[in-house]
């Protein structure tokens, strides 16, 4: 019995397996491009899914044994079975009829509990509340529906009862029945609902479905195979089992030892990446979570300190997430690159930002598309710079916008985490707006998504500020951002142009946003059809977009302005149309290549091939119009490239996404490198100067685009490091005026805390800490530092050191500073600063009496 259910269930796992990696042919060439690639990818991926099926049908096989032997289930179930043998095929059908009869009745039972429940919770804002009613409603409906079936079923069976035959009345028919129902209501409530049904990871459930279903005819197989292997003497058959169950195993160990076909498995097979993991956690030595086999990428096995998720500890010499070598902690600046601007460009320009959302490079006429999707993008685009290696840093809205608005990359935003939704900016970013008012500019700016909402703050140092069009753009209930419907092309135009006759007078900087490309996408009547499909309707989109955007740029030709406007054109990011595997954006950092067109008064007209981004475009902006480099710019200013010079360099990109997504990208105009960093640790290469969809990824060849790679390398390597930590590790201890020495716990001791003697509520303090490693400190400690004042007054300043606990190494000496504040209104007097280690719960002892320490005293005056 045991054989036969491992035997069924790696039968059935291979079938189900391997039907998957056919379905995932053509997508999988990207990784393992050739016929025999892919056939080892498609014998790998039902080697895999049998082994994992071997196990699950052992493990079933098993408890039905125990639940036969050790529960009445297997009484019942014997029961059951010989009394349907015993009767009249007339009453067989009982079953069958409950069944029939049970799943609808339950159905419409739980839906009207559902819709009640919907509507009496929708105001209460409790979460126990809820869960408590969701439980009551969901036990209630079953108990009703449960004697309204045997009623309803009581009648089925008299029904069946006068056509019952071998097959309705056989003991599968039920099971068969119930199958078949569910399936029918999931696959109607799918064609009813495909707009969403096709953004969901439905992909894995529906290979389990798969090879749950051929376990029955796997069944009869292994049953064939079992019984011949039964007539066999004992030692020759437990050698078969072990032979085959070790061959099943080398057999996928060997054929799953590319790290770019495990690539494949886990962006184009339903359960394969999940297979995938699972099997290198039982190789996993170390037991640190990552394994050198199946693509986890462990460089040092019997180290639990290295591996791709491990923390990078910047100049020990070692290389702790197996990426770029040892990291250095201090990452260099870049140079913002401000050149004197040629005196052909107007002394007095005003500037007009546009940017455009979810549009694609190469769906524009001057990136070289065939549709006429932009012919007034395409007349400003022969008067300007074309950027032919135009990026974003993000495929999202939520962190293109910031980028562009701060020229700061996406992930280094000043961000204000306390607005609701999407965080907003924080008040210490500065916007090109706050950039270019005190250069002598208006500022506007005319939005139209929920998003640019002023309780986010896109609206610092805007004069003007509209995003009342928002409202034109309405979400879909039970649906994200990812789909809203609804128009604003000709709006926001028309309050471009009122803005435009307003200041006419005046030197100005506006931004526009456009939003109409994004999904869903709708037919306009104003503009010729591409067609009905998907990619049609996009592409109308943006020819809308574009009508609207020439009548703007008419005005200011009619006004005498566009001879004295700088005009920026980018989109936010791309698109995808299936070309990876899925569709829309914010996954992945493929559908990042965006226009961008930069159209400079008195500048000759080219096509740039210096790759640019986003935060390129405050730096440039601010070099124009006499503005002056800042230490938060991210990006260089392209007024050389404007004026004709090109260069390489490699653009940074960043992707944090939700269920621990993260990437890091570089490109040049040669190559894109993206490194998945989670949830499976890998390198993606592509030559985008001759491939420029991404098709094959070359990450098995290092010598390809290698200067790029060590790029991405050192940065992600860099960027992990806290600010500070490097410098926090010092030869030896600095002088200490305030010295304390005293042992926090086993493994630090506290040499001193430097404070000032004297402040005033609301002014920041400098607290300068010195501390001695006397052994290795486990993850997870911080220190807590509470300021006690009069009258029970209390201020928090627990931390993490900017060099963590754990990095520390014994001997070390670490020097760092603190800062916090006073709130203003506080009482004077003094207060003191009490130190200690805690990790949740627990605390380290600083004597056998206490576990704090006071630290350091200081005067609050008025």
């Amino acid at each position: 019995m045991l054989g036969t259910g491992a035997l069924t269930g790696a039968l059935a796992g291979a079938l189900a397996g391997a039907i998957d990696a056919v379905w995932s042919w053509r997508h999988a060439a990207q990784f393992v491009p050739g016929v025999l690639g892919r056939l080892r990818f498609v014998a790998y991926t039902a080697l895999s899914h049998g082994a994992v099926g071997a196990v699950v049908g052992f493990a079933t096989a098993l408890a039905l044994i125990l639940l036969s032997r050790y529960s009445r289930l297997g009484d019942l179930l014997r029961f059951a079975l010989a009394e349907h043998d015993t009767r009249a095929p007339k009453d067989r059908v009982a079953g069958l009829a409950l069944v029939l009869a049970g799943l609808p009745v339950a159905a419409i039972a739980l839906y009207i509990a559902y819709r009640w429940a919907l509507a009496y919770l929708r105001d209460r804002h409790s979460l126990p509340l809820e869960v408590i009613v969701a439980m009551l409603v969901g036990l209630a409906a079953i108990a009703i529906a449960i004697p309204v079936a045997f009623v309803i079923g009581r009648v089925v069976e008299r029904g069946l009862a006068r056509i019952a035959g071998p097959r309705i009345s056989s003991p599968l028919a039920p099971p068969i029945a119930g199958g078949a129902m569910i399936a029918l209501a999931v696959a109607g409530w799918a064609i009813s609902q495909w707009e969403t049904v096709r953004q969901l990871p439905l992909r894995g459930d529906l290979v389990a479905i798969i090879g749950i279903a051929l376990a029955l005819p796997a069944f009869g197989v292994a049953s064939a195979i079992e019984a011949r292997l039964e007539a066999m003497a004992p030692w020759p058959r437990r050698g078969a089992w072990l032979a085959g169950a070790i061959a099943l195993a080398a057999s996928t160990l060997w054929a799953g030892g590319s790290a770019s076909l495990i690539k494949a498995e886990t962006n184009y097979t339903g359960l394969g990446g999940g297979i995938a993991r699972g099997l290198r956690t039982v190789l996993d030595r170390d037991r640190d979570g990552y394994s050198p086999f199946l693509g986890g990428g462990d460089c040092d096995d019997g180290d639990r300190t290295v591996h791709p998720g491990a923390p990078e500890i910047p100049d020990d010499g070692i290389d702790q997430n197996c990426i770029g070598g040892d990291a250095t902690g201090k990452p260099v600046k870049a140079d913002p690159a401000f050149v004197q601007v040629p005196a052909s460009v107007p002394k007095d320009f005003n500037v007009l930002l546009v940017t455009i959302d979810t549009t694609r490079a190469d769906h524009l006429g001057t990136y070289g598309y065939k549709r006429p999707t932009s012919p007034n993008i395409d007349k400003l685009a022969a008067d300007g710079t074309v950027f032919v290696n135009g990026w974003a840093h993000a495929p999202s809205t939520r962190y293109s916008m910031p980028a562009i608005l701060t020229g700061r990359l996406p992930l280094d935003v000043y961000y204000d985490y306390g607005v609701g939704g999407w965080p907003g900016l924080a008040l210490k970013a500065t916007t090109l707006a706050e950039m270019l008012k005190p250069l002598g500019f208006a500022t506007g700016a005319i939005t139209n998504y929920e998003y640019f909402d002023p309780k986010r703050h896109f609206n610092q140092g805007f004069d003007e500020y509209d995003n009342s069009d928002a409202a034109l753009h309405g979400g879909v209930a039970g649906k994200g951002p990812e789909e809203t419907h609804g128009s604003s092309s000709r709006q926001q135009t028309d309050k471009a142009i009122a803005y435009v006759d307003r200041h006419a007078s005046q030197r100005w900087f506006l931004w526009v946003h456009y939003y109409d490309p994004h999904y869903a996408y709708e037919p306009h009547p104003e503009v010729p059809s591409f067609g009905s499909d998907r990619m049609a309707l996009y592409d109308g989109e943006i020819r809308f977009t574009d009508l609207h955007l020439g009548r703007l740029f008419d005005e200011l030709r009619a006004k005498g302005l566009y001879d004295k406007t700088v005009v920026v054109i980018t989109g936010d990011h791309g698109e995808a149309f299936g070309e990876h595997g899925y569709d829309m954006h914010g996954y992945h950092l493929y559908e990042t290549k965006v226009p961008l067109i930069i159209r400079v008064p008195g500048l000759a007209p080219r096509r740039a091939t210096t790759p640019a981004g986003h935060v390129d475009i405050m730096p440039t902006l601010a070099n124009l119009a006499g503005g002056a480099p800042t230490d938060d710019m991210m990006g260089r200013s392209l007024v050389d490239v404007l004026a004709g010079k090109d260069s390489s360099r490699v653009v940074l990109q960043q992707l944090s996404y939700e269920n621990n997504n993260e990437k890091r990208g570089g490109v040049d105009e040669r190559c894109h490198v993206i490194y998945n960093a989670s949830p499976e640790p890998s390198w993606e290469v592509y030559r985008v100067d001759r491939d420029p969809d991404e098709q094959t990824d070359l990450a098995d060849d290092d010598s390809e685009c290698k200067a790029t790679r060590d790029v991405v390398a050192h940065w992600y390597d860099n960027s992990t490091v806290p600010a500070g930590a490097a410098d926090a590790l010092v030869p030896f201890p600095p002088a200490i005026s305030n010295p304390i020495d005293a042992d926090l716990g086993s493994s630090v001791r506290l040499l001193g805390v430097d404070a000032p003697a004297r402040v005033h509520p609301g002014e920041p303090i400098t607290l300068a800490w010195t501390f001695f490693a006397r052994g290795t400190i486990a993850p997870g400690w911080k220190l807590f530092v509470h300021l006690d004042g009069p009258g029970k007054t209390f201020v928090n300043a627990d931390h993490v050191p900017v060099r963590p606990f754990e990095w520390w190494r014994p001997g070390q000496f670490i020097h760092y500073t603190t800062q916090v504040t006073i709130p203003r209104g506080s009482p004077a007097g003094r207060y003191t600063i009490k130190v200690g280690m805690f990790r949740g719960n627990e605390r380290a002892h600083v004597t056998p009496t206490t576990d704090e320490v006071l630290a350091a005293m200081l005067e609050v005056t008025p």
